[in-house]
């Protein structure tokens, strides 16, 4: 399967996901006819007359996942309603494990399927080997002008790093008359910021071991539709709106069409799950979008994940430099969610961390890095300096010492140390444990942050 362009970056944060799947290499593999089945089965689902009775008599309508499938199944095919596919040439983008591009391929469709993660898009095109599968980037198509009669969408979107880029490029691809489908993406309101997403993943253990989640501002989603409206036909759909109509009201949780004219500030103003249909009316009128700051093939990072935390230790080589070196505990940032940290509070000494955490730094002069944990129940953390253990120690309720040697890291090199708990725990918070600089320098800290002006303090994370 080709992979077209090079990671770069930018993609930090998903690099940390793929590496995060990279464990269940093997049994991402789907069944063919799981997807049909399951496609009828919503089907017949949504003819009973008599749901609960339906639900009764089919045990796989009781599962935890039904309720989600169902939905998607729904939205798939009210977007494509009108839409003769058979016979057309559709991107799915974000295509995961083929489980959409197949659904698409049953109705006759020429799929091509292009997916971000290389061990993902192994699977899938092992799944489906009928398909087209193409490694890429969305933000940047491997492809020319007006290739698609049709783009496909399907809970993708929120992943991207860059939303209206995406947007622009699958509109780039299509041919006038052509669709942009989306669903099952969520979106928050304009006026809340990065906070929200803290509070919503800050006891999310999928975010907290790596998986990449977003609730990006609804105006991301709508900025290159709005920009483009003369060769644009949008349709806008929620199909749950937090709040309702008023704002105050319950949630709105039926599939609904907005006018995008007059409804997009109210919209803006709320949070909820997003659908679009975007028609191309006329040529796409801008240029493509190139890849710029490509720095690592995918072939050799594929190559990395046959050792996952060695791979996160080659990540650390070419991270953003914003990303290296900050404060601890520090602001709230997303990158630190996915790499196993809490959120930070503002006044807080400690961070607390869930199962494995990492911290990204460059070689000092000091050859060790010292810290203290704790944890309200007893459990044995080990440190790793770039995947190697540097030492494993119990800890329990009191502050206990912890140490790593890095003088085998290079002066002015990236590094990565990791906090590692032994073991499955019981739950969620039997799997946390607090982490903080020693008692000494952890106070001197909080006499400097006190010093500070409040702005000084803000700028250097410290508030």
């Amino acid at each position: 399967m080709p992979f077209l362009g090079a990671f770069e970056p930018a993609d930090a944060l998903g690099l940390i996901e793929i590496v995060a799947n990279a464990p269940n290499r093997g049994s991402l593999r789907l069944e063919p006819d799981t997807v049909a089945r399951l496609d009828a089965l919503c089907a017949s689902y949504h003819a009973a007359p008599d749901k609960e009775a339906f639900r009764a008599a089919h045990a796989e309508t009781q599962a935890w996942w039904f309720g989600h499938r169902y939905a998607e199944w729904r939205a798939v095919e009210t977007l494509l309603e009108g839409l003769d596919i058979a016979g057309a040439a559709v991107l799915d983008i974000g295509a995961g494990q083929g489980f959409d591009a197949w659904r698409l391929a049953l109705r006759g469709a020429r799929v091509t399927a292009l997916e971000f993660s290389p061990i993902v898009a192994e699977a899938g095109a092992q799944s489906f080997p009928e398909l087209r599968w193409i490694g890429g980037f969305a933000h940047a198509l491997p492809f020319r002008n007006a290739s698609f009669d049709h783009v496909f969408i399907n809970a993708a979107l929120h992943h991207m790093r860059d939303l209206p880029a995406t947007i622009a490029e699958a509109l780039r691809v299509l041919r006038p008359g052509g669709c942009l489908i989306t669903s099952g993406d969520p979106f928050r309101a304009d006026t809340t910021g990065p906070a929200l997403e803290f509070d919503v993943f800050d006891r999310h253990e999928a975010v907290l071991l790596g998986i990449n989640e977003q609730i990006p501002p609804l105006s991301d989603f709508l900025l290159t539709i709005e920009r483009n409206r003369a060769v644009l036909a949008p349709e806008i759909f929620t199909q749950v709106l937090h709040g309702g109509r008023s704002g105050s009201g319950p949630a709105l949780e039926e599939w609904t069409a907005w006018d995008l004219d007059a409804d997009a500030p109210m919209l803006k103003a709320r949070a909820g799950s997003l659908a679009m249909r975007i028609r191309l009316t006329a040529p796409w009128p801008h240029p493509r979008a190139l890849q710029r700051e490509g720095v690592l093939p995918p072939a050799t990072f594929v190559g990395w994940l046959r050792d996952p935390a060695r791979a996160v230790a080659e990540i650390a080589r070419i991270i953003p430099r914003a990303m290296l070196d900050t404060p601890f505990p520090g602001a709230p940032a997303k990158f630190d969610l996915i790499n196993g940290w809490r959120v930070a509070r503002s006044t807080a000494t400690t961070r607390t961390a869930y199962r494995r955490a990492r911290l990204f730094r460059s070689r000092g002069a000091e050859p060790r890095l010292r810290f203290e944990a704790r944890s309200n129940q007893p459990a044995r953390i080990t440190l790793l300096v770039n995947a190697v253990p540097a030492g494993t120690t119990p800890i329990g309720a009191d502050w206990t010492a912890l140490e790593a040697d890095i003088s085998a890291v290079p002066p002015g090199e990236p590094f990565v140390l990791e906090f590692q708990r032994e073991g499955e725990p019981p739950d969620f918070d039997a799997g946390c444990f607090e982490v903080r600089l020693p008692a000494a320098r952890a106070a001197l800290g909080a006499r400097l942050r006190d010093l500070l002006p409040r702005r000084l303090r803000r700028l250097a994370g410290m508030a």
